[in-house]
This record gives C-alpha cells, sequence and structure tokens, in this order.
C-alpha cells in the first residue's frame, strides 16, 4: 500500500488555550504523532510518505501536486478535537481530488468515534495506539479482507459506523520504531526559545498517573521506554538528522527519579553534546535530578504551576504549594537550568484578584520564562465532565456532529467572559516580559540581529493584536 500522511497548517479557532499573538509566534513543531505512525507503516512494508504542509508553508494546491505525485492508497491525518474541522476540510479536499480513502488517528478518535466517521470526508479511524492496529487494518485493505476483526478502528458499512472490540495498551515501548525523520524539514523547525538546530521533539514515556482535572493524559496507565532505547533515538537524531537540540514532550519527564537519572547518565556515557529541555511537574524534581540532568545537557524546564492561589491549585487537583513551588524553582536556578513556568488563567474560582496574585507570583519567581494560556475545557477530561450539567448537553459531542453548532465554552465556576480572559491574558504577558529587568535578560541571551528583530516583531504582536 501507498501511505501519505499530511500535517496541514492551522489557524486560530475557539476554545483553544493561546491567545493569537501567542499562537502566531509560537514556533514550528514536528509532527510527532505522524513521524511515529509513518514509521510503523514503513516498517510493515509499505511505501511512505510524510508531508510536513505547516513546516513548509504549503498551500492546498501545492500539497495536493505533492500528494497527487506519490499517488497514495490512503491518506493520513492526526486529529484533534478542537481543530476538527481545520483538519476535515483538508481531508475533504485532498479525498476529492485523489480518490485515496482517509484515515484518521489521534485521542479524539477515541472520544466521539461515531460523531467524527458521519463525516462523508473520513473512510476509516484508528482508536488507541497505532503500532498493531495499522499494520493490521493495512493488510486488510490490501487484501480486501473483512475489517471486523480488527481490533481498535471504526469504519462505515452502508449508514452504520461499526466500532471494533477495543485494543490494550502497548507494554514494551522499545519495540515501537523510532518517529520517521528523514521525509521532514528537520531544519525549519524550532520553538520561540530553542537555540540550536536542527531542532526536535521526543518522548521517553506514555500516560501519567496525576489526576489534574484539566489534562486529558491525566490518569492513564504510566509505562517507559529503556533509559538505552531513549538514548539510542537521541543518538540517531544527532548523527542522522544533524539535530543538536530536543525537546521531551512527556507530559511529565520526571516522574520517575531513576530512570531520568539512568538517561542523564547514558547520554553521557556516549559523550552526546545535545542541548534539551522537558516538562515536569514542581514537585517531582531534587537537587541530585536536577544536577544529573544539567549535566547531561538539559538548559530549560517547564514546569506546570499554574496559580499563586492555593485554593485553584486545590481544585485543580495539582497536589502543589507555593512553598514547594519556590522552593523548586530556587533549586533549578541553583543548577543552572532556566526556568520556564505555565500559567493558566480562568481556573475554577478565578477573578481578577487571584490572576493579579500569579501574574505576581510569576514575577517574584524570576522565571526565564512564562506562557499564560486560557483554560479550555477539552472533552476526556475531568473538568469538562463538571462543566457538562452547567451546560445542560455534551457540547463537543454536538460541535463534531455539525460545524454550526460552534462556541465559545464558559468556564466552570469562573464568571469572567472569554473577552475578559483575553484582555487578563494580554495583560500578564505584558506585565511579566516588559519590565526591564527582562528585557535586559532578553537582550543579554539574543545571539543575534535577526532574532532581535523576530522577538520586537513577537512583541508588537503582543501588545496590539486582538
Amino acid at each position: 500500500m501507498r501511505i501519505a500522511l499530511v500535517y496541514p497548517p492551522f489557524g486560530i479557532v475557539e476554545n483553544q488555550p493561546n491567545i493569537k499573538a501567542v499562537a502566531d509566534n509560537y514556533g514550528v513543531f514536528p509532527p510527532l504523532n505522524l513521524s511515529y505512525v509513518a514509521a510503523i507503516a514503513k516498517n510493515a512494508g509499505h511505501k511512505v510518505k510524510l508531508i510536513d504542509a505547516n513546516a513548509l508553508n504549503l498551500s492546498k494546491e501545492e500539497m495536493l501536486k505533492e500528494v497527487k505525485r506519490f499517488n497514495p492508497d490512503v491518506i493520513a491525518f492526526t486529529i484533534t478535537t478542537y481543530m476538527f474541522y481545520s483538519v476535515l476540510k483538508w481531508a475533504g479536499f485532498l479525498k476529492k481530488n485523489t480518490g485515496a480513502k482517509t484515515l484518521m488517528g489521534g485521542a479524539h478518535m477515541g472520544l466521539y468515534p461515531k460523531e467524527t466517521m458521519s463525516h462523508n470526508e473520513i473512510d476509516y479511524g484508528i482508536i488507541g495506539e497505532a503500532e498493531e492496529t495499522l499494520p493490521e487494518l493495512l493488510e486488510a485493505l490490501e487484501k480486501n479482507k473483512s475489517l471486523k476483526k480488527v481490533r481498535g478502528i471504526c469504519y462505515k458499512e452502508g449508514n452504520k459506523v461499526v466500532v471494533t472490540k477495543k485494543r490494550g495498551l502497548i507494554k514494551d515501548l522499545d519495540k515501537i520504531p523510532f518517529p520517521l525523520r528523514e521525509q521532514l524539514p528537520n531544519e525549519k523547525y524550532c520553538s520561540f526559545v530553542s537555540k540550536k538546530k536542527n531542532f526536535a521533539t521526543m518522548i521517553t514515556a506514555r500516560g501519567c498517573p496525576f489526576n489534574c482535572i484539566y489534562c486529558e493524559q491525566g490518569g492513564q496507565i504510566y509505562r517507559m521506554r529503556s533509559a538505552e532505547n531513549v538514548v539510542d533515538e537521541i543518538e540517531e537524531c544527532y548523527n542522522k538528522h544533524n539535530v543538536r537540540e530536543i525537546d521531551f514532550f512527556d507530559p511529565e519527564f520526571t516522574i520517575n527519579k531513576k530512570h531520568v537519572i539512568s538517561i542523564c547518565r547514558e547520554i553521557r556515557k556516549r559523550n552526546i553534546k545535545i542541548s534539551w529541555s522537558c516538562r515536569s511537574r514542581i514537585d517531582t524534581v531534587d537537587d541530585e535530578m536536577l544536577n544529573e540532568m544539567a549535566k547531561a545537557g538539559c538548559y530549560r524546564i517547564y514546569y506546570g504551576i499554574e496559580s499563586a492561589v492555593e485554593s485553584i491549585l486545590k481544585s485543580l487537583k495539582k497536589g502543589t504549594n507555593l512553598g514547594i513551588i519556590r522552593k523548586n524553582i530556587a533549586l533549578t536556578k541553583k543548577n543552572k537550568i532556566m526556568t520556564f513556568g505555565y500559567f493558566m488563567i480562568g481556573s475554577p474560582g478565578e477573578n481578577k484578584e487571584t490572576i493579579k496574585k500569579t501574574i505576581k507570583l510569576a514575577k517574584e519567581l524570576n522565571l526565564d520564562y512564562a506562557q499564560f494560556s486560557k483554560v479550555s475545557t477539552l472533552p476526556g477530561t475531568e473538568l469538562y465532565e463538571m462543566l457538562k450539567p452547567q451546560l445542560g448537553y455534551d457540547y463537543w459531542q454536538k460541535f463534531i456532529s455539525n460545524e454550526k453548532n460552534r462556541k465559545i465554552l464558559p468556564r466552570y465556576r469562573c464568571t469572567l467572559s472569554e473577552e475578559e480572559i483575553e484582555e487578563q491574558v494580554r495583560k500578564a504577558y505584558i506585565q511579566f516580559y516588559f519590565r526591564p529587568s527582562q528585557l535586559v535578560k532578553k537582550i543579554l541571551r539574543t545571539s543575534s540581529l535577526s532574532e532581535l528583530k523576530t522577538d520586537f516583531k513577537a512583541a508588537l504582536s503582543m501588545v496590539f493584536s486582538k
């Protein structure tokens, strides 16, 4: 079979966490999920073409030309709930103009499979992890076999949507092939805070044992790759794709101290001179771990701090407090690792006074960077289940069924309007980044005139965009 995997560009939509100025300047990240799927299909003996239309800034016509040149049997996409119609429009366009079948994957497919499959633009969906399901599905399609015995998929039989039996989770993550990166424009990837190229993203584990109410990954079974397997991929990135900076996209990289230290020591053992960053809960690091991370090339940690108000942290089930936050930010700085704080605006119990406290905390911590996001109430989260009785119906179900049902969701136990939330987020950015101390810090870190111009343009868009 010939499988084209397409990652389209995305615009700004309702109910996403970032304001427009941030989304426009956040960076260009590789499509890690699709890269894994491409590697799985290739390992199963199929021909694959991975096209990142977002990074390459391709128009629909340019993308169509690329896809037609490859002449696929199947065109695959990854899809999220709030970006559903952005992807659906691309799928419909390519399906109509190539005659290929379309396949959707991603966590969204397990939430609303029947509503998703009601759209003519979609032929097949994978529910859950794709490592075993995709090869079986492609073999069945290639040999024109019945799909009923393929676990973890959805498809159509006439006007009926069929959802097959659920498939279990992959137990041994080391058996999964590394993402297919050779077809990606690796030199184009960056985040707004990355310093080196080529830039790549990686994951070292799946799932998260914590239960933050706003996160769809919370409470999932936690499974780790071996340290050797992780560093094998780092080595491949470094030697084969000239990657010099990696951003670990695990929702919580520092859950298992022994695992983190093993990865760090393996990097040093192989003498890989790589710069890297990761995401962490503020309460899962200590001095020993941070010291090992710094010695292995970690130079920035993204911490989920969220709020300065302990009653809000409790309502979010963060399990942290201001004492832990202050202590571990100081420990991170002691180990000469840069700190990036994530904060949310619009949590349960939020008002303008609590927002002021959160902005004040961000400044007092003297973080190197901060991101202030609007609370997004996404399906599959406890927060959304708490909001549904207030709505009186399942908004996301109706939204997926028909685009005309789109609306901006209210926030649970937060009386601030969407416009007020937007304004408070913009105010938080301006107050944090436009302080003299932060401006001096930024200028001293800037390595080129072009970088300074880019940052200045982003700053102007932050102040003046609506």
